[in-house]
């Protein structure tokens, strides 16, 4: 089931927030769209991406996050944003010393944080707020209830197929003696299935990783259309995951709320997930 997520202002600023986590009291956590900020030309207007190389473009950017971050109360300064390659590597970020293999989930200083090959991260340190970035690719937040954790994950169809949500529960489960069953997550704007046409290669590779692939890739003509966030929250169910939110808002749909890298063919901004635990009270 896919649910309309409400846009809502928090300081002069429009967002999306899952239900389902908005009831968490330790966690702040949201959805950017487009809108809100001064980006210019095809990034506007609140792009968060440091993708472009133009000086003006990164320091809009390195604004608009720091803009995010006091709209949401949260810590600039510690701000954590991976380098995003398509892959299933997450990074576990603490207060630790040292810097080891991240495919392990190893622990990161933050003063040494090493942000390459990643497509997630995760922590069980308050005040650390996570950023990743989308523009079509499926944003995912993973918050464990009891033991206070929490991820941002990115899952394009190559981070789907590897099944980077797996990855991610199975690390809850190893570093944190973690019960599926505390795990609730929301599966933010993404691009749908209906604006969404692949080759068979794909979708052959992302029917393999659900018990049952059926409704969740249609084939029109000769192409096949899967559904990208059903594919992940179907995997997060399958790992016993509690409860799952998914938003139903297509961002190829919606180019006035969202950046769309197929529709506007890679010339776009990036729109964010971002959470953070609070202090226990």
């Amino acid at each position: 089931m896919k649910n309309q997520w409400p846009i809502v202002t928090v300081n002069n600023l429009p967002l999306l927030q899952s239900p389902l986590l908005a009831e968490e009291t330790n966690l702040i956590h949201a959805f950017t769209t487009r809108n809100g900020g001064e980006s210019v030309g095809p990034l506007a207007s609140f792009n968060l991406g440091r993708h472009q190389s133009t000086e003006e473009s990164r320091d809009d950017a390195m604004n608009n996050r720091r803009k995010l971050c006091q709209a949401l109360g949260l810590n600039f300064e510690k701000l954590v944003v991976p380098a995003q390659v398509h892959s299933p590597n997450i990074i576990w970020v603490s207060e630790v010393d040292g810097l080891e293999n991240v495919r392990t989930g190893a622990d990161v200083d933050i003063a040494k944080l090493s942000l390459g090959n990643l497509d997630g991260a995760a922590t069980t340190i308050s005040d650390l707020p996570l950023l990743l970035h989308f523009a079509d690719c499926v944003p995912i937040i993973l918050y464990e209830r009891k033991l206070r954790a929490v991820a941002v994950l990115h899952a394009g169809w190559k981070g789907t197929a590897q099944q980077i949500v797996k990855h991610c529960v199975d690390q809850f489960q190893t570093k944190l003696g973690s019960d599926p069953a505390d795990i609730i997550s929301a599966i933010g704007p993404a691009i749908g299935r209906c604006c969404y046409p692949v080759g068979d290669d794909v979708s052959a590779k992302l029917a393999q990783t659900v018990a049952n692939a059926e409704g969740l890739i249609s084939q029109i003509d000769d192409k096949s259309y899967p559904d990208l966030q059903a594919i992940n929250a179907m995997q997060l169910l399958e790992c016993g995951v509690g409860r799952v939110d998914v938003s139903a808002n297509c961002t190829a749909c919606q180019p006035e709320v969202f950046y769309s890298h197929r529709r506007f063919q890679g010339n776009t901004g990036r729109q964010g997930a971002i959470a953070s635990l609070k202090e226990s009270r």
